[in-house]
């Protein structure tokens, strides 16, 4: 499994570095552009003026601060990029293996199917930490460049929050691909998983859902806002998504194991 995994990681390497410059490239942005600002107060006063719905969706917090613009401008939408990537990964990496017969050479070799799947798992969030923990260290090394108060604790616990949701939903988008073999298919599913996800999260928060109903959108269990306020992580995430994480990359094994692979 440590040869294929190392594989996998080295053939997805280079998209994983355009996507890591995609993201810092855009926190970059963030934090420069808040240095620019003249009037924070107003823009904090402007933001209290929103419609209540508008901030239920992004968050409750003082955009004012570099914190809270950070949170508004940049880490508010790194759940839903994050998935994105994961889905293409998934593709990518389990469907796409059939479409060009590569499959039929790997498991030829004395490679279980279950190690397939794991070595896709395993890379998938080697990958997705490489992408937080990059992000971690850029806003750190920014926001101290910029002069503004640094708050490094706050932007762990919110990219932790995103890194552990991104992993639940690669490991559902492997399960998809393992069941589907296009990956033109199987990136449609995901994408189109994804931004109905986001989507009804949004309405749903904007409409002041219930939260018993809210519950059931992965995109909910994601507290960057009161993170980046400094109220911390409710534990309900940290548990949650990596029991998902678990029973979704179960799923995958199971499924990959006793389906027929058309090559």
């Amino acid at each position: 499994m440590t040869t294929l995994a190392l594989e996998l990681a080295n053939r997805t390497r280079t998209a994983l570095i355009w996507w890591l410059l995609g993201l810092l490239a855009m926190a970059g942005y963030v934090v420069g552009a808040f240095t620019t600002l003249s009037d924070v107060e107003d823009i904090s006063a402007l933001y209290g003026e929103f419609p209540p719905a508008l901030r239920n969706v992004i968050g409750e917090v003082d955009i004012g601060t570099m914190n809270g613009w950070i949170h508004v401008e940049f880490l508010a939408w790194v759940p839903l990029i994050m998935a994105i990537y994961a889905g293409i990964y998934a593709s990518g990496a389990v469907s796409r293996e059939v479409e060009q017969r590569t499959v039929d050479f790997v498991l030829g070799l004395p490679v279980s199917r279950t190690q397939f799947i794991a070595s896709r798992l395993a890379v998938g969030v080697w990958n997705l930490f490489v992408l937080s923990a990059s992000m971690f260290i850029f806003l750190v090394i920014a926001v101290a460049i910029s002069g503004e108060t640094l708050s490094p604790d706050r932007y762990a616990l919110a990219l932790t929050n995103a890194f552990i949701l991104g992993v639940a939903l690669m490991a559902a988008y492997v399960a998809v691909a393992a069941a589907v073999d296009e990956q033109s298919r199987v990136t449609g599913i995901t994408l189109g998983l994804t931004l109905v996800a986001f989507i009804a999260t949004a309405g749903l928060r904007a409409a002041d859902a219930p939260e018993a109903l809210r519950w059931f959108t992965p995109f909910e269990h994601y507290y960057a806002a009161e993170a980046m306020s400094g109220d911390g992580l409710p534990l309900l995430p940290l548990v949650l998504l990596p029991s998902l994480a678990v029973a979704a990359a179960t799923v995958a094994i199971y499924w990959y194991n006793r389906r027929d692979i058309a090559i």
